[in-house]
């Protein structure tokens, strides 16, 4: 099904920010930073996470912030939208349809820019549900120096959780253990940054949730574990508001979209 979309033309807005995607027990959690540049310069606030009603899922986007003059926030939804009124929509089509529409409408300079979509739900086979992640982008690879993405001609698609990582013992007995899943693309400082703050921040909540003498504990609910990925998320824009880059290509008001488990999800 073909989307036509008719609103205004953008400038040159980038979309260099940070998106992470969290997976475990207490359900799925989509985050995502707020801020688009133009020009190396702060150009405003805009939306990066979207609901997909018609899967019951969510997405999160980083890279150009335009399809074919488009803005992504007028555009997206209108994607959404159009997928949802075709028979049988699933998460996997979902993220099919986004390839081909991303492939067919982007403009050489919006191409050029590099796109990464994280698409995230629960899926039912047999009478059971579990988590898919699937991850659409026309990136091959990073610079191995700079960290920087390699821009290719093509979209490519895949479902990284389901399929591959939780087939690894290890990912298996860190969710048995009440661990998330991550996956977080962004631009390179931002990413690498918040990778170390994750790591460091579940160290010491790991410390202070084993004290006796204190009463905290880990998450038991979605709405918990969001409250800690939106910290990590405003971690990374703080830094970013402090520093002597060009642009604060991180920051702005935190983004969450959360999907709960259905009722007959399999255990992780």
């Amino acid at each position: 099904m073909d989307v036509e979309i008719r609103y205004g033309l953008l400038d040159n807005d980038l979309d260099v920010t940070l998106i992470a995607t969290a997976i475990s027990h207490l359900g799925i959690v989509q985050a995502s930073d707020s801020n688009i540049t133009a020009d190396d310069k702060l150009s405003r606030e805009a939306r990066k996470v979207f609901r997909i009603p018609s899967v019951d899922g969510a997405l999160a986007l980083m890279g150009t912030y335009r399809v074919g003059g488009v803005a992504m926030d007028a555009w997206m939804p209108a994607t959404i939208d159009a997928y949802g009124r075709t028979s049988r929509p699933t998460l996997a089509g979902f993220a099919e349809f986004l390839r081909d529409h991303l492939s067919k409408e982007l403009q050489p300079d919006e191409q050029a820019m590099g796109t990464l979509v994280h698409i995230a739900g629960y899926v039912e086979e047999e009478g059971r549900s579990h988590p898919e992640f699937w991850f659409v982008r026309n990136i091959d690879g990073m610079d191995a120096t700079t960290g920087e993405y390699i821009v290719q001609d093509r979209f490519d698609v895949s479902e990284d959780f389901w399929n591959r990582d939780y087939k690894n013992p290890e990912v298996r007995a860190a969710l048995a253990e009440f661990m998330e899943q991550r996956y977080f693309n962004g631009y390179p400082a931002g990413r690498i940054a918040y990778l170390g703050f994750v790591q460091r921040l579940g160290t010491f909540l790991r410390q202070v949730w084993a004290e006796p003498s204190w009463r905290f504990r880990q998450p038991t609910d979605i709405e918990e574990l969001a409250r800690f990925v939106d910290l990590e998320i405003r971690a990374i824009g703080a830094l970013f508001f402090s520093s002597d880059y060009a642009a604060p290509y991180i920051g702005g008001t935190v983004q969450i979209e959360k999907i709960r488990p259905p009722s007959n999800v399999v255990p992780l």
